[in-house]
Protein backbone atom coordinates (compact mmCIF):
# COMPACT_ATOMS: atom_id res chain seq x y z
CA UNK A 1 0.00 0.00 0.00
CA UNK A 2 1.45 3.29 -0.82
CA UNK A 3 2.50 5.67 2.06
CA UNK A 4 0.19 8.34 0.19
CA UNK A 5 -3.07 5.86 0.82
CA UNK A 6 -5.44 7.36 3.17
CA UNK A 7 -4.41 10.93 3.34
CA UNK A 8 -7.67 12.78 2.10
CA UNK A 9 -10.10 9.65 2.19
CA UNK A 10 -12.80 12.19 2.84
CA UNK A 11 -12.57 13.38 -0.52
CA UNK A 12 -12.91 10.03 -2.52
CA UNK A 13 -16.63 11.23 -2.77
CA UNK A 14 -17.85 13.28 -5.66
CA UNK A 15 -17.39 16.90 -4.82
CA UNK A 16 -20.83 18.48 -5.58
CA UNK A 17 -21.26 20.82 -2.52
CA UNK A 18 -18.58 23.57 -3.49
CA UNK A 19 -20.49 26.96 -3.58
CA UNK A 20 -19.22 30.39 -5.20
CA UNK A 21 -17.32 31.25 -1.73
CA UNK A 22 -14.05 30.23 -2.68
CA UNK A 23 -13.91 32.86 -6.09
CA UNK A 24 -14.74 35.46 -8.30
CA UNK A 25 -15.78 35.59 -12.09
CA UNK A 26 -15.35 38.88 -14.18
CA UNK A 27 -16.53 39.15 -17.85
CA UNK A 28 -14.82 41.18 -19.51
CA UNK A 29 -14.41 42.46 -23.77
CA UNK A 30 -11.26 40.73 -24.54
CA UNK A 31 -8.51 43.36 -25.66
CA UNK A 32 -6.87 41.11 -28.04
CA UNK A 33 -6.92 37.85 -29.71
CA UNK A 34 -3.93 35.10 -29.62
CA UNK A 35 -3.53 35.57 -33.51
CA UNK A 36 -0.82 32.68 -33.18
CA UNK A 37 -3.45 29.58 -31.94
CA UNK A 38 -5.37 28.43 -34.67
CA UNK A 39 -8.32 27.24 -32.53
CA UNK A 40 -8.55 30.86 -31.44
CA UNK A 41 -8.48 32.20 -35.08
CA UNK A 42 -11.57 29.30 -36.21
CA UNK A 43 -13.24 30.09 -32.52
CA UNK A 44 -13.31 34.32 -33.71
CA UNK A 45 -14.26 33.24 -37.28
CA UNK A 46 -17.77 31.53 -35.98
CA UNK A 47 -18.34 33.49 -32.69
CA UNK A 48 -21.24 35.80 -32.86
CA UNK A 49 -19.36 37.19 -29.48
CA UNK A 50 -16.69 36.92 -26.79
CA UNK A 51 -15.68 37.44 -23.38
CA UNK A 52 -12.83 37.15 -21.08
CA UNK A 53 -13.90 35.00 -18.14
CA UNK A 54 -11.63 35.28 -14.91
CA UNK A 55 -11.58 33.70 -11.79
CA UNK A 56 -10.24 34.75 -8.92
CA UNK A 57 -9.51 33.36 -5.63
CA UNK A 58 -11.23 34.68 -2.38
CA UNK A 59 -9.24 36.40 0.47
CA UNK A 60 -9.00 32.95 2.36
CA UNK A 61 -7.21 31.19 -0.48
CA UNK A 62 -4.98 33.82 -1.75
CA UNK A 63 -2.15 32.48 0.96
CA UNK A 64 -1.88 28.78 -0.48
CA UNK A 65 -1.57 30.46 -4.28
CA UNK A 66 0.68 32.29 -6.57
CA UNK A 67 0.50 36.43 -6.41
CA UNK A 68 -2.07 37.34 -8.43
CA UNK A 69 -3.23 33.73 -9.57
CA UNK A 70 -6.41 33.81 -11.77
CA UNK A 71 -7.86 31.50 -14.39
CA UNK A 72 -8.90 32.93 -17.98
CA UNK A 73 -11.12 31.52 -20.50
CA UNK A 74 -12.21 32.38 -23.82
CA UNK A 75 -16.35 32.76 -23.06
CA UNK A 76 -17.08 32.44 -26.61
CA UNK A 77 -21.12 33.04 -28.07
CA UNK A 78 -21.86 30.95 -31.51
CA UNK A 79 -24.60 31.34 -34.13
CA UNK A 80 -26.58 28.68 -32.05
CA UNK A 81 -26.70 31.03 -29.06
CA UNK A 82 -24.49 28.63 -26.77
CA UNK A 83 -21.56 29.96 -24.25
CA UNK A 84 -18.21 27.70 -24.56
CA UNK A 85 -15.21 28.25 -22.34
CA UNK A 86 -11.76 27.72 -23.96
CA UNK A 87 -8.76 28.16 -21.99
CA UNK A 88 -6.14 30.61 -23.39
CA UNK A 89 -3.10 28.51 -22.29
CA UNK A 90 -1.79 25.13 -23.69
CA UNK A 91 -3.53 22.04 -21.95
CA UNK A 92 -0.29 21.13 -19.44
CA UNK A 93 -0.28 24.41 -18.15
CA UNK A 94 -4.00 24.60 -18.03
CA UNK A 95 -4.03 21.60 -15.70
CA UNK A 96 -1.04 22.87 -13.49
CA UNK A 97 -2.64 25.56 -12.96
CA UNK A 98 -6.53 23.87 -12.06
CA UNK A 99 -4.82 21.45 -9.88
CA UNK A 100 -2.84 24.62 -7.94
CA UNK A 101 -6.38 26.30 -7.40
CA UNK A 102 -8.27 23.20 -7.16
CA UNK A 103 -5.77 22.40 -4.19
CA UNK A 104 -6.00 25.15 -2.65
CA UNK A 105 -9.87 24.71 -2.81
CA UNK A 106 -9.90 21.43 -1.23
CA UNK A 107 -7.79 22.34 1.93
CA UNK A 108 -10.29 25.36 2.27
CA UNK A 109 -12.99 22.98 1.61
CA UNK A 110 -11.69 19.82 3.79
CA UNK A 111 -9.58 21.47 6.24
CA UNK A 112 -6.78 19.72 5.09
CA UNK A 113 -3.63 20.00 7.28
CA UNK A 114 -0.45 21.14 5.75
CA UNK A 115 1.18 17.91 5.52
CA UNK A 116 -1.91 16.76 3.89
CA UNK A 117 -1.76 20.04 1.59
CA UNK A 118 1.94 19.06 1.00
CA UNK A 119 1.04 15.67 -0.03
CA UNK A 120 -0.68 17.13 -2.48
CA UNK A 121 2.31 19.13 -4.68
CA UNK A 122 3.91 16.20 -4.26
CA UNK A 123 1.47 13.95 -6.10
CA UNK A 124 1.30 16.32 -9.30
CA UNK A 125 4.97 15.76 -9.12
CA UNK A 126 4.62 12.07 -9.43
CA UNK A 127 1.92 12.83 -12.09
CA UNK A 128 4.21 14.53 -14.24
CA UNK A 129 7.05 12.04 -13.84
CA UNK A 130 4.91 8.87 -15.19
CA UNK A 131 3.88 11.13 -18.20
CA UNK A 132 7.40 11.74 -18.99
CA UNK A 133 7.88 7.86 -19.10
CA UNK A 134 8.61 5.74 -22.17
CA UNK A 135 5.23 3.92 -20.60
CA UNK A 136 3.62 6.06 -21.75
CA UNK A 137 1.38 6.41 -25.04
CA UNK A 138 2.16 9.84 -27.11
CA UNK A 139 1.08 8.29 -30.02
CA UNK A 140 -1.56 9.85 -32.18
CA UNK A 141 -2.04 8.14 -35.57
CA UNK A 142 -2.28 10.38 -37.97
CA UNK A 143 -2.14 8.78 -41.44
CA UNK A 144 -2.12 5.74 -42.97
CA UNK A 145 1.26 5.21 -42.70
CA UNK A 146 1.02 4.42 -38.99
CA UNK A 147 -0.81 1.51 -39.66
CA UNK A 148 0.93 -0.27 -41.54
CA UNK A 149 3.82 -3.14 -40.21
CA UNK A 150 6.92 -3.54 -42.79
CA UNK A 151 7.98 -6.80 -43.21
CA UNK A 152 10.96 -6.66 -40.73
CA UNK A 153 8.50 -5.43 -37.87
CA UNK A 154 5.92 -8.24 -38.29
CA UNK A 155 5.43 -10.79 -35.69
CA UNK A 156 3.65 -12.93 -38.30
CA UNK A 157 3.71 -13.55 -42.26
CA UNK A 158 0.02 -12.36 -42.33
CA UNK A 159 -0.70 -9.84 -40.19
CA UNK A 160 0.53 -6.25 -42.12
CA UNK A 161 -1.14 -3.69 -40.04
CA UNK A 162 -2.05 -2.87 -36.29
CA UNK A 163 -5.74 -2.75 -36.34
CA UNK A 164 -7.35 -4.71 -33.31
CA UNK A 165 -7.86 -8.01 -34.49
CA UNK A 166 -11.83 -7.61 -33.35
CA UNK A 167 -12.48 -4.68 -35.65
CA UNK A 168 -15.63 -5.28 -37.54
CA UNK A 169 -18.03 -3.31 -39.21
CA UNK A 170 -21.51 -3.50 -40.04
CA UNK A 171 -22.76 -3.75 -43.64
CA UNK A 172 -25.81 -0.99 -43.47
CA UNK A 173 -27.67 -2.96 -46.33
CA UNK A 174 -27.73 -6.88 -45.42
CA UNK A 175 -26.85 -6.53 -41.86
CA UNK A 176 -23.76 -8.71 -42.14
CA UNK A 177 -20.38 -8.18 -40.06
CA UNK A 178 -17.42 -8.56 -41.60
CA UNK A 179 -13.54 -7.63 -40.73
CA UNK A 180 -12.11 -4.41 -41.01
CA UNK A 181 -8.31 -3.77 -42.85
CA UNK A 182 -7.20 -0.61 -43.69
CA UNK A 183 -9.03 -0.04 -46.84
CA UNK A 184 -12.46 -1.16 -45.80
CA UNK A 185 -11.55 1.83 -42.30
CA UNK A 186 -11.05 4.11 -45.11
CA UNK A 187 -13.77 4.17 -46.67
CA UNK A 188 -15.95 3.76 -43.76
CA UNK A 189 -14.17 6.90 -42.31
CA UNK A 190 -15.11 8.46 -45.72
CA UNK A 191 -18.85 8.13 -45.52
CA UNK A 192 -18.95 9.23 -41.74
CA UNK A 193 -17.31 12.46 -42.08
CA UNK A 194 -19.53 12.92 -45.52
CA UNK A 195 -22.68 12.42 -42.92
CA UNK A 196 -21.00 14.30 -40.25
CA UNK A 197 -20.87 17.29 -42.72
CA UNK A 198 -16.73 17.41 -42.88
CA UNK A 199 -16.27 17.92 -46.63
CA UNK A 200 -12.64 17.73 -46.73
CA UNK A 201 -11.71 15.06 -43.96
CA UNK A 202 -7.60 14.91 -43.38
CA UNK A 203 -6.71 11.47 -42.95
CA UNK A 204 -6.63 11.55 -38.88
CA UNK A 205 -9.95 12.26 -39.25
CA UNK A 206 -10.71 9.42 -41.35
CA UNK A 207 -9.21 7.25 -39.54
CA UNK A 208 -10.79 8.30 -36.15
CA UNK A 209 -14.43 8.22 -37.71
CA UNK A 210 -13.87 4.89 -39.26
CA UNK A 211 -13.02 3.58 -36.19
CA UNK A 212 -15.83 5.29 -34.60
CA UNK A 213 -18.22 3.62 -36.93
CA UNK A 214 -16.81 0.12 -35.83
CA UNK A 215 -17.16 0.97 -32.22
CA UNK A 216 -20.37 1.94 -32.40
CA UNK A 217 -21.54 -1.49 -33.89
CA UNK A 218 -19.32 -3.00 -31.23
CA UNK A 219 -19.89 -1.17 -27.70
CA UNK A 220 -18.00 -2.32 -24.87
CA UNK A 221 -20.46 -2.80 -21.99
CA UNK A 222 -18.64 -2.25 -18.80
CA UNK A 223 -20.46 -1.72 -15.40
CA UNK A 224 -17.53 -2.20 -12.61
CA UNK A 225 -15.79 0.97 -11.87
CA UNK A 226 -12.43 -0.65 -11.83
CA UNK A 227 -13.09 -2.11 -15.36
CA UNK A 228 -13.48 1.18 -16.50
CA UNK A 229 -10.71 2.90 -14.74
CA UNK A 230 -8.49 -0.28 -16.22
CA UNK A 231 -9.81 0.34 -19.51
CA UNK A 232 -8.87 3.76 -19.09
CA UNK A 233 -5.15 3.51 -18.04
CA UNK A 234 -4.84 0.39 -20.33
CA UNK A 235 -5.26 3.70 -22.83
CA UNK A 236 -2.00 6.00 -21.47
CA UNK A 237 -0.10 3.55 -19.99
CA UNK A 238 1.74 0.17 -20.75
CA UNK A 239 3.67 -2.22 -18.35
CA UNK A 240 6.71 -2.85 -20.20
CA UNK A 241 9.45 -3.19 -18.97
CA UNK A 242 7.89 -3.42 -15.48
CA UNK A 243 8.32 -6.00 -12.55
CA UNK A 244 5.68 -6.50 -9.58
CA UNK A 245 7.21 -6.05 -6.22
CA UNK A 246 5.91 -7.06 -2.95
CA UNK A 247 4.45 -3.96 -0.24
CA UNK A 248 7.25 -4.08 1.55
CA UNK A 249 9.62 -3.61 -1.34
CA UNK A 250 7.09 -0.99 -2.40
CA UNK A 251 6.90 1.07 -0.05
CA UNK A 252 10.95 1.17 0.70
CA UNK A 253 11.44 2.36 -2.85
CA UNK A 254 8.68 5.20 -2.08
CA UNK A 255 10.77 6.30 1.16
CA UNK A 256 13.79 6.35 -1.08
CA UNK A 257 12.38 8.47 -3.85
CA UNK A 258 11.13 10.98 -1.53
CA UNK A 259 14.77 11.20 0.46
CA UNK A 260 16.32 11.70 -2.75
CA UNK A 261 13.62 14.48 -4.15
CA UNK A 262 14.44 16.27 0.10
CA UNK A 263 18.22 16.31 -1.04
CA UNK A 264 17.12 18.31 -4.59
CA UNK A 265 14.67 20.46 -3.10
CA UNK A 266 16.71 23.90 -2.95
CA UNK A 267 17.89 23.24 -6.67
CA UNK A 268 16.53 25.68 -9.06
CA UNK A 269 12.97 24.87 -11.04
CA UNK A 270 15.59 24.15 -14.06
CA UNK A 271 18.18 21.82 -12.57
CA UNK A 272 15.46 19.92 -10.67
CA UNK A 273 13.56 19.20 -13.74
CA UNK A 274 16.25 18.21 -15.47
CA UNK A 275 17.95 15.70 -12.49
CA UNK A 276 13.55 14.56 -11.82
CA UNK A 277 12.38 13.98 -15.39
CA UNK A 278 14.44 15.82 -17.67
CA UNK A 279 15.60 14.09 -20.92
CA UNK A 280 18.40 11.36 -20.35
CA UNK A 281 17.86 11.70 -16.84
CA UNK A 282 19.20 8.36 -14.40
CA UNK A 283 16.27 8.76 -11.88
CA UNK A 284 15.51 5.30 -12.33
CA UNK A 285 18.84 3.77 -11.92
CA UNK A 286 19.74 6.00 -9.11
CA UNK A 287 16.94 4.26 -6.99
CA UNK A 288 17.24 0.73 -8.51
CA UNK A 289 21.40 0.88 -7.23
CA UNK A 290 20.33 1.37 -3.62
CA UNK A 291 20.84 -1.59 -1.28
CA UNK A 292 17.75 -2.92 -0.53
CA UNK A 293 17.00 -4.71 2.39
CA UNK A 294 14.24 -6.51 0.88
CA UNK A 295 16.04 -8.11 -1.90
CA UNK A 296 17.66 -7.11 -5.07
CA UNK A 297 16.12 -4.02 -6.53
CA UNK A 298 16.07 -3.17 -10.76
CA UNK A 299 14.77 -0.64 -12.67
CA UNK A 300 11.67 -2.87 -13.40
CA UNK A 301 10.92 -2.57 -10.09
CA UNK A 302 11.24 1.03 -9.65
CA UNK A 303 9.77 1.88 -12.89
CA UNK A 304 6.45 -0.11 -11.85
CA UNK A 305 6.09 1.65 -8.23
CA UNK A 306 6.21 5.14 -10.04
CA UNK A 307 3.87 4.22 -12.29
CA UNK A 308 1.21 2.86 -9.63
CA UNK A 309 2.26 5.81 -7.38
CA UNK A 310 1.59 8.25 -10.69
CA UNK A 311 -1.66 6.42 -11.39
CA UNK A 312 -2.90 7.12 -7.72
CA UNK A 313 -1.95 11.00 -8.39
CA UNK A 314 -3.87 11.00 -11.59
CA UNK A 315 -6.91 10.51 -9.53
CA UNK A 316 -5.73 13.55 -6.93
CA UNK A 317 -5.00 15.74 -10.33
CA UNK A 318 -8.54 14.59 -11.18
CA UNK A 319 -10.02 15.56 -7.94
CA UNK A 320 -8.59 19.05 -7.92
CA UNK A 321 -9.16 20.02 -11.52
CA UNK A 322 -13.10 19.00 -11.20
CA UNK A 323 -13.39 21.20 -7.54
CA UNK A 324 -11.90 23.98 -9.28
CA UNK A 325 -13.94 24.12 -12.15
CA UNK A 326 -16.59 23.78 -10.03
CA UNK A 327 -15.57 26.84 -8.52
CA UNK A 328 -15.91 28.73 -11.95
CA UNK A 329 -19.00 27.13 -12.91
CA UNK A 330 -20.77 28.18 -9.56
CA UNK A 331 -19.56 31.68 -9.69
CA UNK A 332 -20.67 32.92 -13.29
CA UNK A 333 -22.67 35.63 -13.39
CA UNK A 334 -25.17 34.04 -15.62
CA UNK A 335 -25.93 30.53 -14.62
CA UNK A 336 -25.25 27.86 -17.99
CA UNK A 337 -28.41 26.66 -19.59
CA UNK A 338 -28.74 22.93 -19.69
CA UNK A 339 -26.53 22.63 -23.04
CA UNK A 340 -24.07 25.01 -22.30
CA UNK A 341 -23.98 22.74 -18.46
CA UNK A 342 -23.96 19.88 -20.89
CA UNK A 343 -20.52 21.13 -22.71
CA UNK A 344 -18.94 22.41 -19.74
CA UNK A 345 -19.32 19.72 -17.70
CA UNK A 346 -18.11 16.77 -20.86
CA UNK A 347 -14.69 18.90 -20.97
CA UNK A 348 -13.71 19.88 -17.25
CA UNK A 349 -15.67 17.75 -14.99
CA UNK A 350 -15.25 14.34 -13.68
CA UNK A 351 -17.34 11.64 -16.13
CA UNK A 352 -18.30 8.52 -15.09
CA UNK A 353 -17.37 6.76 -18.31
CA UNK A 354 -13.59 8.13 -17.76
CA UNK A 355 -13.46 6.58 -14.72
CA UNK A 356 -14.08 9.62 -12.82
CA UNK A 357 -11.90 11.62 -14.63
CA UNK A 358 -12.46 14.99 -16.64
CA UNK A 359 -11.89 14.58 -20.42
CA UNK A 360 -9.07 17.41 -19.70
CA UNK A 361 -7.14 14.74 -17.97
CA UNK A 362 -6.61 12.99 -20.86
CA UNK A 363 -6.08 15.32 -23.23
CA UNK A 364 -4.07 12.83 -25.32
CA UNK A 365 -6.91 10.85 -26.44
CA UNK A 366 -8.94 13.49 -27.54
CA UNK A 367 -8.87 13.00 -30.95
CA UNK A 368 -10.01 9.44 -30.16
CA UNK A 369 -13.02 10.84 -28.04
CA UNK A 370 -14.08 14.13 -29.52
CA UNK A 371 -16.46 12.56 -31.93
CA UNK A 372 -18.94 10.71 -29.71
CA UNK A 373 -18.75 13.29 -27.18
CA UNK A 374 -19.80 15.85 -30.36
CA UNK A 375 -22.15 13.16 -31.76
CA UNK A 376 -23.96 13.38 -28.14
CA UNK A 377 -23.63 16.95 -27.85
CA UNK A 378 -25.06 17.65 -31.10
CA UNK A 379 -28.17 15.52 -30.38
CA UNK A 380 -27.71 11.93 -31.56
CA UNK A 381 -28.26 9.36 -29.04
CA UNK A 382 -28.79 6.17 -31.45
CA UNK A 383 -25.95 4.62 -29.88
CA UNK A 384 -24.12 3.37 -26.71
CA UNK A 385 -21.92 6.48 -25.78
CA UNK A 386 -20.30 4.73 -22.95
CA UNK A 387 -19.86 1.14 -24.60
CA UNK A 388 -18.34 3.28 -27.93
CA UNK A 389 -16.02 5.06 -25.34
CA UNK A 390 -14.93 2.37 -24.30
CA UNK A 391 -14.02 0.33 -27.04
CA UNK A 392 -12.36 3.23 -28.63
CA UNK A 393 -10.54 3.43 -25.74
CA UNK A 394 -9.29 -0.55 -26.32
CA UNK A 395 -8.90 -0.19 -29.76
CA UNK A 396 -5.91 2.64 -29.07
CA UNK A 397 -4.34 0.57 -26.55
CA UNK A 398 -4.24 -2.66 -28.58
CA UNK A 399 -3.08 -0.52 -31.84
CA UNK A 400 -0.28 1.29 -29.90
CA UNK A 401 0.60 -1.77 -28.14
CA UNK A 402 0.98 -3.26 -31.73
CA UNK A 403 2.62 -0.39 -33.22
CA UNK A 404 5.35 0.44 -30.36
CA UNK A 405 5.81 -4.01 -30.58
CA UNK A 406 6.66 -3.38 -34.43
CA UNK A 407 8.70 -0.35 -34.16
CA UNK A 408 10.99 -2.18 -32.13
CA UNK A 409 11.36 -5.47 -34.01
CA UNK A 410 12.04 -2.96 -36.88
CA UNK A 411 14.91 -1.44 -34.83
CA UNK A 412 16.14 -5.03 -33.89
CA UNK A 413 16.54 -6.10 -37.54
CA UNK A 414 18.02 -2.55 -38.72
CA UNK A 415 20.84 -2.90 -35.58
CA UNK A 416 21.42 -6.48 -36.74
CA UNK A 417 21.62 -5.52 -40.72
CA UNK A 418 24.13 -2.71 -39.37
CA UNK A 419 26.18 -5.23 -37.40
CA UNK A 420 26.35 -7.78 -39.89
CA UNK A 421 27.22 -4.54 -42.30
CA UNK A 422 23.78 -6.11 -45.01
CA UNK A 423 22.45 -3.35 -46.77
CA UNK A 424 19.02 -2.23 -45.86
CA UNK A 425 16.67 -1.44 -48.41
CA UNK A 426 14.39 1.32 -47.16
CA UNK A 427 10.27 1.31 -48.63
CA UNK A 428 8.78 4.89 -47.53
CA UNK A 429 5.15 5.25 -48.05
CA UNK A 430 2.98 7.88 -49.68
CA UNK A 431 -1.55 7.74 -49.25
CA UNK A 432 -1.51 5.47 -51.57
CA UNK A 433 1.42 4.32 -53.42
CA UNK A 434 4.93 3.26 -52.08
CA UNK A 435 8.04 5.72 -52.70
CA UNK A 436 11.70 3.88 -53.00
CA UNK A 437 14.54 5.17 -51.57
CA UNK A 438 15.42 7.93 -53.95
CA UNK A 439 12.02 9.18 -53.20
CA UNK A 440 10.57 9.52 -56.98
CA UNK A 441 6.92 8.13 -56.91
CA UNK A 442 7.52 4.61 -59.20
CA UNK A 443 6.34 4.73 -63.10
CA UNK A 444 4.90 1.48 -62.69
CA UNK A 445 1.71 -0.33 -60.74
CA UNK A 446 2.98 -1.17 -57.19
CA UNK A 447 2.70 -4.33 -55.72
CA UNK A 448 -0.56 -5.10 -54.34
CA UNK A 449 -1.95 -6.79 -51.44
CA UNK A 450 -4.36 -9.31 -51.98
CA UNK A 451 -5.53 -8.70 -47.96
CA UNK A 452 -5.47 -5.07 -47.85
CA UNK A 453 -5.84 -4.14 -51.66
CA UNK A 454 -3.18 -1.82 -53.15
CA UNK A 455 -0.68 -2.10 -49.55
CA UNK A 456 2.13 -3.92 -49.73
CA UNK A 457 6.09 -3.13 -48.96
Amino acid sequence: MSIFNGVTAAMVRRINTISNQYGTVRLEHPAYWDESCPVLQKAREVAESAAICRWRPADKLCNQLPDGFELKFYCLKGRDSVRRFIPLYGSDQLIAELFRGGQAVLKQHHQLSDKEFASYCMKFLFFQKTRSLNNHYKRNFGGFLDLIVKKPGRESGDKRNILPEDLVFLDNLTGKEFPGGITKLQMEGERLTREYGIQRPNRQQIINYGLFAAAMNQPLKLKDPEQIEFCVRMSLFNDTDTRICDPETRLWIEEQILIAIEKHQHDSQEKFDNWFSGPGNSFLSQISKKKCPFGKLDNDIVRWVLLEWGWEAYHYVGKCIDAQMRCLLNALPAPLDERERKIFEMVYLKQDCLGEFPLLLLQERLSFLQIPMLAVLNGQDDFDFAGTIHRLLLYYSSMAESRRAADRRIQGFSDQCRKQKHVIKIFEYKDDQPVEDSGKRRRYKPLTDDEEDNWDD
